[in-house]
Order: structure tokens, then sequence, then C-alpha cells
């Protein structure tokens, strides 16, 4: 999906509580439906006093996903609290990622606003087999569409389970809610993986693609947090990281003001892929080439580093290589 200036403009200008009033609220919410940032939106609004002024049927809408959205997380809340008792009572204590870990922290009525494709748990790596074991037992079984996803039928999403990989120094913290244990990492951490997910293993830098959901998520942990970015960026481990690191802070500057050391976002080759990654934005047409050469440039990439892949499978690989160049797999990137 490729938004038009003015609704992104308003979109970002929503979640940070301010209204823009626009001729085009249909534009405004199918990219706030496509980005997943319905519910923030209308709970943004309604935060800072500005909801009452939308348009009596736009309030209605987002009024009625945001509720829907509530009940769900309160039945996601419901289901990560069972794992995690579970869990605890085969004697592991899972670390919470992304989106579970506001969920586990929140407590009676209160949830997220954050939609939430799946609940996220890692365990030590010595211990995933006996994790999955004790999850079989409530009724999960594997999702074959979903490398470490499990799923049972009455659940509103999926529990991805995998081996714990720490990223940065600092280990996670031990949070216990009502007796049920669960470990959390750090606000620096949560940033860290954040930032790696979609710069790097998602190669949104390569591509010039970004996922605002996940942008906006780190601007509110960096509001609600003093993050250290300056350590952070010192504990990549290469050049390529730290341009990916050093683009996202500035994405994150630009379209929420936050704060970030000035040293990592003024040179000219990070200020060049966040451009690349705006213009697109802004001018889908005129955009569309430089989207293809990031394609293909991730494309050739992993043709040259997939292990032989390309000869043991070369249809799939062509489907695969097609789906890169044509943008077919964005989800709720832009």
């Amino acid at each position: 999906m490729k938004p038009a200036r003015s609704a992104l403009e308003a979109l970002i200008a929503g979640l940070r509580g301010h209204l823009v009033v626009t001729t085009d609220w249909q534009a405004l919410i199918a990219l706030a439906n496509h980005t997943l940032l319905t519910p923030a939106l209308f709970a943004s609004l309604t935060q800072s006093g500005q909801s009452d002024r939308l348009p009596e049927d736009v309030h209605e809408y987002l009024r009625f996903i945001y509720d829907c959205n509530r009940e769900r997380n309160l039945r996601l809340r419901s289901q990560l609290n069972e794992a995690v008792v579970a869990l605890n009572q085969c004697g592991i204590v899972p670390v919470l990622l992304k989106g579970a870990v506001p969920l586990f922290l929140s407590s009676g009525g209160r949830v997220p606003d954050r939609i939430m494709n799946d609940l996220d748990l890692a365990v030590e790596t010595g211990s995933v087999e006996a994790a999955r074991a004790c999850l079989t037992n409530l009724g999960y079984t594997e999702v074959a569409s979903s490398r470490d996803g499990m799923g049972r039928p009455q659940d509103v999403g999926l529990l991805e389970l995998r081996p714990f990989h720490r990223i940065d120094r600092e280990p996670p913290k031990l949070a216990s809610r009502r007796g049920v244990r669960a470990r959390i990492p750090t606000p620096q951490s949560r940033a860290l993986h954040w930032i790696m997910h979609d710069l790097v293993k998602e190669a949104d830098y390569w591509r010039g693609r970004t996922d605002f959901r996940h942008l906006y998520d780190l601007a509110r942990l960096a509001k609600q947090h003093e993050l250290d970015w300056a350590a952070l960026r010192a504990s990549l481990p290469d050049r390529h990281t730290r341009n990916a690191f050093d683009t996202q802070l500035l994405a994150l500057s630009h379209f929420f003001g936050a704060s970030v050391p000035a040293q990592c976002v003024r040179r000219p080759l990070v200020r060049f892929q966040h451009w690349r990654r705006v213009f697109p934005l802004y001018h889908p047409f005129l955009g569309v080439p430089l989207r293809l050469v990031g394609n293909s440039l991730w494309g050739m990439w992993r043709v040259l580093h997939g292990d032989g892949v390309a000869l043991r499978n070369p249809l799939g690989m062509g489907r695969r290589a097609a789906s890169i160049l044509l943008d077919a797999d964005l989800g709720s990137k832009v």
C-alpha cells in the first residue's frame, strides 16, 4: 500500500493526539486499517480530547474497531496468562516479547490498544521441546503455515514459541503478576529488538519499507522510558546494522518528534536512506523505481546468501523473487 501524503500526515498527527480535519476520511481510515493502527488512533484522539470533533460516522466506526480490539486483547491476555501458568508449572519461566509485554503487565479491564497478530514467547534453547509439550497438553497444535506458531480453535491468536536469543548485554527482568511469573526484556532490549527485527531481519532498510505500528510502539517506548540510544548503537556488531539503526532513529524523529542523538542521524547515507523510505510514501508513482531498485538488491542478496535454495527449489525461489519485486509481501507495512 502506498498512502497519499495527506492521509499519512493526518494519521501521524492523530497518533500524536492532534486532529487534522481532512476531506478524505475514507483514505485516512483505510491507511489506519492497513497499518493496524485504528484502535491506537482512536485512543490517542480520545486521550487528547479530540475524538468529539470527529464526524459522527467516523467516530462510530473508530469506536467500534477500538471496542472490538479491546475485547480481543482481553481474550489474548487470558490466553497468555493460561500459557504462562502452564509453563510455570512445568518449571519454565518464559521471556515475553513485543506486544505480549504490555498485555501481561496490564490489569483489570485496562488492556493495550495495540492490535496484535499473535503472542510471542521465548524460552531457553534447552527448554523448547519441554515447553512445546507443555502447551500441547493445553490443546495447542503446531500450525503448518507458521514456522513457530501453535494454535487452538477456540483462541483469537497464535502462540509463537521460539528459542531465546539475547540481543544485548541486559538480561530480562523477572516479573510476577498474581503469582504468574515471566521474564520481561528491558526497555533498551525491546527497542533494539523492534529496530533489528524490521530493518535487518525483514530487510526494511534495504527495501525502503516502514512498519508504522512498530515505529509507533518505539515512539511510545521512548516516551515512557529514558532510552540510551548511543549505548544501543555501540552494542551493534557492524556498520550495516548501525546504518539501519540510525535510519530508524531518523524516522522516529521525523514522524513522532522523538529526541535522538544528532550524531546518529546527520550522516549523508542515513539521510539518503530515510529519504528513500519517505519519498515513495509521499509520491507513490515516482517512488516506484526506488522501491524496485531496493527490492532487486535485496532479492539478489537473498539468492547469493540463500544456501543453494535457488538450485534446490528454483520454482519456489522464482515465486519468492516475484513477491519481493512486486511488494506482494508488504503485510501491514507501507
